[in-house]
């Protein structure tokens, strides 16, 4: 005969009965309260309640954890106050004047057999739409475009640059004398003409941007030693308001901007004036950000940065910000124009716009300003920001020496000193800039929260709200996984065990035992009935053929 145990119910009691193991022996708080044998149902409903009490606030507030260093993961720090000025390159200065085609440079160029066939107004137009990119009128571009190819001046083979380096106030002209922390130079040697925002300007201390594909003149860049004003660089401008033509701008002097030596000089947009008649001072103060290295496994739309070598643009090598709005506005002129200002310090393969295109240039121009998401530049993560302070007074005072390379210069030579006050009053202009400081700021920005942080502020919640712990989860995962397994086993092959209950003699055939019957039964009549009334009374008596464990406890077999 074969019995079988009910699974169910023994499932039911394993679990059960773990439960109760595990809250008996959890660290986690207040769950054995819960457990004890001799507990009322209202201690166990006030632990249940401190419980889910202290798990609520334990999940609550490290969800908020966690949503703070999702929606917030960067962090910026001042590292220190006091980062030496050596640790960074002296800025860049770009200097633009305001007059982009000499009346002296256009009075010759004028002269020559090329251009008998333009007039002075039509070829004056031609260069003012060339300069600022401006265009009022798109037939009378047309036609001037055609009267350019008829003078066979076209956009290949950098006619136009060549034509406007040639009319424009060169460097040489234009910066008559300079000084390096207190010491003169030759500003030939110092200054380079560089394509900017506003045209080909001057520029000192800058990686030059050359047309040649995807490359740029290195050269070592200067450091100041200290601040202050002697110590940084000092130049005298001549604005030869006399000789202006063609201007960007309705002012008279110069635009002036200051950034990175790395970055591409916008010196329209942000470039602050210096007039003539004036000494205008920049003091400047370097500020540092350096961008950790972990900073690549946060979303960059999170931390708004690009680290080194992440974004790639299309026309220049390195990245920075200006360069990769330059290089957002190339490919959106090449896209609806074919072309790009012939300006521009991209490659030369690309093709340079004829005048007929500028009316494209513009509305392309236009498009980008107005949609300003089309050009998704973010700063890069290590970069200097150079903050200036602007002051300006009037220059010079009637005292002042002329340096011997300004009074030598053939324009000057024929002026008497009253004479040369008067012009230097309309016409020149001192510039300083400077480093503010021996230190600067220096900000660290890295992620707000690493796995280390969150797991050691998440941690000591759960531990604060119930007691939660590694080895919580450890307990749980052994009373719950590692012994339910193990019961459930032994449940398993108890459920298949075959109970076999063995008589206690052989088994015979029909028909010896129905002779046995027919014996017992002659040898029982034989007995008295009191003997018989007594054996009822002690023994249970079954005389069922088949029934042999009732046949076994039977007096019969003794």
């Amino acid at each position: 005969m074969t019995t079988k145990r009910d699974p169910m119910k023994k499932k039911l009691y394993s679990m059960k009965k773990l439960s109760k193991e595990f809250a008996d022996n959890t660290s986690m708080h207040g769950l054995k309260f819960i457990a004890q044998d001799e507990a009322t149902l209202a201690e166990r409903i006030l632990w249940i309640a401190l419980f889910m009490v202290g798990l609520l606030f334990a999940v609550v507030f490290s969800w908020n954890l966690w949503e703070n260093w999702k929606q917030s993961p960067v962090l910026i720090t001042i590292q220190t106050a006091n980062y030496p000025i050596k640790n960074y390159h002296f800025p860049t200065v770009t200097i633009c004047s305001v007059n982009k085609v000499s009346t002296r440079a256009l009075g010759e160029w004028m002269s020559t057999e090329k251009t008998k066939s333009l007039k002075l107004n039509e070829i004056r137009r031609i260069l003012e739409i060339m300069s600022t990119n401006r265009v009022e009128n798109e037939e009378e571009v047309a036609k001037l475009s055609q009267l350019l190819f008829q003078a066979n001046i076209s956009s290949n083979d950098e006619g136009y640059e060549k034509l406007m380096n040639h009319l424009s106030p060169n460097c040489s002209e234009m910066v008559m004398h300079c000084s390096w922390e207190g010491k003169e130079e030759d500003c030939a040697n110092i200054f380079e003409s560089e394509a900017t925002d506003d045209g080909f300007c001057c520029s000192f201390n800058s990686i030059i941007i050359r047309r040649d594909a995807h490359s740029n003149t290195r050269k070592e860049l200067r450091y100041a030693k200290t601040s202050g004003v002697y110590a940084g660089l000092t130049v005298l401008l001549n604005a030869e308001i006399a000789d202006y033509n063609v201007t960007s701008s309705s002012i008279s002097g110069f635009k002036v901007s200051i950034q990175d030596p790395k970055d591409f000089a916008r010196t329209g947009r942000i470039g602050f004036l210096a007039s003539p008649g004036s000494q205008v001072d920049a003091a400047v103060n370097g500020q540092t950000q350096i961008g950790d290295d972990q900073l690549r496994t946060i979303d960059l739309n999170k931390r708004l940065c690009t680290t080194n070598q992440e974004i790639n643009l299309k026309y220049f090598e390195d990245y920075t910000g200006p360069y990769c709005q330059l290089d957002c506005l190339v490919t959106h002129f090449l896209d609806d124009c074919l072309c790009v200002p012939y300006y521009y310090p991209v490659p030369a393969r690309l093709p340079v716009c004829n005048l007929s295109s500028y009316p494209c240039l513009e509305r392309a121009t236009e498009r980008v300003v107005k949609n300003a998401s089309s050009c998704d530049c973010p700063d890069v993560c290590t970069t200097v920001w150079y903050r200036n302070e602007i002051s300006s007074g009037t220059f010079p005072n009637s005292v002042w020496e002329y340096p011997p390379t300004v009074i030598e210069r053939p324009e000057f030579r024929d002026l008497s000193t009253e004479e040369l006050i008067v012009y230097a009053k309309e016409n020149f202009v001192k510039l300083n800039v400077y480093l503010k400081s021996d230190s600067g700021m220096c900000y660290i920005m890295k992620e707000r929260t690493t796995w280390t942080d969150f797991i050691s502020a998440a941690g000591g919640l759960l531990g604060l709200g119930f007691g939660f712990s590694i080895l919580s989860a450890a307990e749980l995962f052994y009373f719950f996984l590692v012994r339910w397994f193990y019961y459930w086993y032994q449940s398993k092959r108890q459920d298949q065990m075959i109970i076999k209950v063995r008589p206690s003699y052989p088994l015979i055939n029909t028909r010896k035992q129905m002779q046995r019957k027919s014996n017992r039964v002659n040898f029982a009549d034989s007995l008295s009935p009191t003997y018989k009334a007594w054996n009822r009374h002690r023994h249970t008596e079954s005389w069922d053929l088949f029934d042999q464990p009732n046949l076994i406890r039977s007096w019969v077999d003794y």
